[in-house]
């Protein structure tokens, strides 16, 4: 399945490889840094790093092109067109 994915796939993927470690990282630093300041600092700054890490998520960017995909293959299979794949529908534009 990986063989044949599309440019679009390729290239999320791409992205989250780097995107994500960045928010991790920067996600840890918010909560292990802060409580040098004190508990109070330290509390509210691994809440922001909690809430950091739950709204930067690529999980839906990465989840939305295959569900893309299979909504657009599934919308032309019932219209009686078959195409091979997501790469090949991509190429239709």
């Amino acid at each position: 399945a990986q063989a044949n994915s599309s440019e679009t796939e390729k290239l999320v993927d791409e992205f989250a490889a780097i995107y994500t470690p960045v928010v991790v990282f920067i996600a840890l630093g918010m909560c292990s840094i802060p409580w040098a300041w004190g508990r109070e600092v330290g509390t509210e700054w691994t809440h922001l790093g909690l809430v950091l890490i739950v709204v930067a998520c690529p999980c839906a960017l990465i989840i939305s092109t295959p569900v893309s995909y299979v909504a657009g293959l599934a919308a032309s299979a019932q219209r009686g067109i078959l195409i091979k794949g997501g790469a090949h529908l991509e190429a239709l534009g």
